[in-house]
Formats: structure tokens, C-alpha cells, sequence
């Protein structure tokens, strides 16, 4: 679910016309494939200080964009990393891939018109 209440602040703050957005949203749609990979690298590896950092930047990232259902996933996530849960975080990080991949649809799919 993407916060629409975040993306206007964001326009606002910006004092912009859909581009800046637009390019925002490339990057987030590019990067959190990426980081993604990382996280499942690192449950691979059982590196939770790893997985901590790729959840983190997801949390975040996800957060800015207004995607909070995908930043609430990242945060479980980076929790279970914190705790060193890491049976528990392959269900959660496969949450948080489908939660990522529908707000880079649904953040895809809003236009930004002046």
C-alpha cells in the first residue's frame, strides 16, 4: 500500500511537477531488486549483519516512497537480523519481496502530472 499523504509531501518539499518523483521511483524500482538479492545472499550466507544493512536501506527507502506496507515488512525483517532469527526471516523476507514488487507496481502506476 503506498501512503499518498508521503508522496505529496514529498511533491510539496520538492516543489515538484511529477519529474523528480518519476526519477525517485526509477530508482527505487531499480535499487530494490538489488538490495533484495542482498537479503536473500545473506540468509544464504547466515549473515545477519548483512541482512540487517539490505533490510535497513529497504526500510528506508520504502518508507521515503510512501510504501509503508513494505516498510513495515523490512522492519520485521531487520528485527529478525537484530535478534539473529534467521529461521524466521526466510518467511519474512519472502513478505517483504512481494510487498516491495507491489509497491514498485502500484508507485508505477500513479501519475504525476503538473
Amino acid at each position: 500500500m503506498i501512503n499518498e499523504t508521503v508522496i505529496a509531501v514529498l511533491r510539496a518539499s520538492l516543489s515538484d511537477d511529477g519529474s523528480i518523483i518519476r526519477q525517485l521511483i526509477s530508482l527505487y524500482a531499480k535499487d530494490s531488486p538489488r538490495l533484495l538479492t542482498d537479503a536473500a545472499a545473506a540468509l544464504d550466507r547466515q549473515d545477519a549483519a548483512m541482512l540487517k544493512r539490505a533490510a535497513h536501506s529497504l526500510k528506508s527507502t520504502s518508507s521515503s516512497m510512501g510504501a509503508t506496507t513494505a516498510a513495515e515488512a523490512a522492519a520485521e525483517l531487520e528485527q529478525l537480523s537484530v535478534q539473529n532469527d534467521l529461521a524466521q526471516a526466510a518467511p519474512a523476507l519472502q513478505r517483504l519481496k512481494l510487498e516491495v514488487n507491489t509497491a514498485i507496481a502500484e508507485l508505477s502506476r500513479m501519475t504525476f502530472g503538473a
